[in-house]
């Protein structure tokens, strides 16, 4: 009796509610006591046999970037409500707010683009540049573009920063940070990025010329995250350096290519660990990122670059022969929920934007040799997707930075296998991809010779 009712057992569900007699054309199945005694539990019924499920590899995982939307605290959304609401005139912060997007687009792209010659690696090049930097619309931060740049700006700032200190986090498990410095601090969004990722922080300064900027820090960190604030950067040797600097989209308003690798270099001294400069997602931001980290691996041979670059020569995208840098460049991007105050600073009814971004992570000493049982070395050598996958039929196309310097193509298709192809068809911009293309690598951009190279080939 009971390997007949088996199969029955599999599609009988039984209901406690009565039947309606208009619904005659479903078939039901009356079963009377001695029936029901002998059903076994679909919990007791044996498994079918789907086979193996293919999943993601762990170094996939490892290589993600992705940390889905970014949520500015409710503390910080708090106080920033708090600050709009004791404005005297709350339709100004929207048209101050207006004029600091003017100005920050005006800085997107290089002038006269079709005129100027393209970068290349050479010394009087990186110091000088062949690039003129934009001429910026200048903006005093008083205390109504400070008001406007936390109600305005700030959230998108504050995703790409949780972002990247999310990956520092997730490559290094030995970085454990105890104090941080943050450069142009503004109201104080990379200390709560900070704050938020690394919980073990207890020293905290923020340095901003501004003093209107730091006072609206002081009144969005008040009771949550105490802090040090300073107009100006200085140094003591005889003290110990930080062990987190960052410097957040700041660089760019410095409108000098020698004060900005004297700032680079002042920086690079405050650190005692790691150093993390984020500039925003734009050709004339990617091309200050690629030359702060070229100072800063030519001056100092103590130093390696973590991320996003799995290697330390010369960036292709900015100073190879081909190289576009005003079509090409490296950024990435992070969504973030819009609060309130934004969507109303905005007028939109959009609660959620694309930061874009460009930024590099440096760290003090050798870079580290490859071990076979440890993932985190290995994953200094890893490809990085610089631009979005092209999922096609059967195949995935990337285009990546390479560990010898270049930027190539690859292809993952599915007879590679099936851990490869699913982590592709799963990757996304700015992943470290760990396999290996079986298909022939076509590279895009050549690796860049060093300096050293250059002086003995000539």
């Amino acid at each position: 009796m009971t390997s007949r009712l088996l199969p029955l057992a599999r599609r009988i569900q039984l209901r406690s509610f009565h039947i309606s007699c208009a619904r005659a054309s479903e078939k039901v199945i009356f079963l009377d006591d001695q029936a029901l005694k002998h059903l076994v539990p679909l919990s007791e019924l044996p498994e079918g046999n789907t086979g193996p499920v293919i999943r993601s590899s762990k170094e996939a995982e490892f290589g993600c970037k992705r940390i889905g939307c970014v949520t500015l605290p409710q503390d910080l959304i708090h106080n920033v409500k708090r600050l709009i609401d004791r404005h005297p005139d709350k339709r100004l912060i929207r048209t101050d707010a207006l004029r600091l997007y003017e100005a920050l687009r005006s800085t997107a792209r290089f002038p006269n683009e079709d005129q100027k010659s393209k970068p290349s690696y050479k010394k009087k090049d990186i110091d000088t540049g062949n690039d003129a930097l934009p001429e910026a619309k200048v903006i005093t931060y008083g205390p109504r573009e400070a008001v406007a740049y936390a109600a305005g700006v700030m959230p998108a700032t504050f995703a790409s920063i949780t972002n990247v200190l999310s990956e520092l986090h997730h490559r290094l498990s030995d970085f454990h940070p105890r104090s941080i410095l943050d450069f142009g601090t503004g109201p104080g969004t990379g200390l709560w990025a900070a704050k938020q990722t690394f919980t073990e922080i207890n020293a905290m300064t923020g340095v901003d010329i501004s003093e209107d900027m730091l006072r609206v820090a002081e009144a969005l960190g008040e009771h949550h995250i105490p802090a040090t604030f300073q107009r100006h950067l200085t140094y003591d040797p005889l003290l110990p350096g930080h062990d987190l600097v960052l410097s957040a989209y700041t660089l760019g308003d410095i409108g000098s290519l020698a004060l900005q690798e004297s700032t680079v270099m002042q920086l690079w001294q405050q650190t005692s660990d790691v150093l993390v400069l984020i500039e925003r997602g734009t050709p004339v931001g990617f091309s200050t990122i690629a030359r702060a980290r070229q100072w800063i691996l030519d001056h100092e041979q103590n130093a390696h670059v973590v991320a996003p670059c799995p290697h330390d020569r010369p960036c292709p995208l900015l100073f190879s022969e081909f190289a576009r840098p005003r079509k090409f460049w490296c950024h990435f991007s992070q969504r973030v929920q819009r609060p309130n105050f934004l969507m109303k600073t905005k007028h939109s009814k959009n609660n959620t934007e694309d930061s874009k971004y460009s930024y590099v992570i440096l760290r003090k000493g050798p870079r580290p040799m490859q071990q076979e049982d440890n993932m985190e070395t290995q994953a200094y050598t890893w490809p990085r997707l610089i631009q979005p996958p092209l999922k096609k039929n059967k195949h995935v196309v990337m285009d990546t930075c390479a560990s010898n310097g270049a930027i190539q193509r690859m292809v993952i298709a599915k007879s590679q296998g099936k851990v490869e192809y699913r982590d592709a068809r799963k990757s996304a911009w700015g992943d470290a991809f760990p396999h290996p293309s079986k298909n022939k690598v076509v590279t895009r951009f050549e690796p860049v010779p060093l300096l050293d190279e250059l002086a003995s080939s000539s």
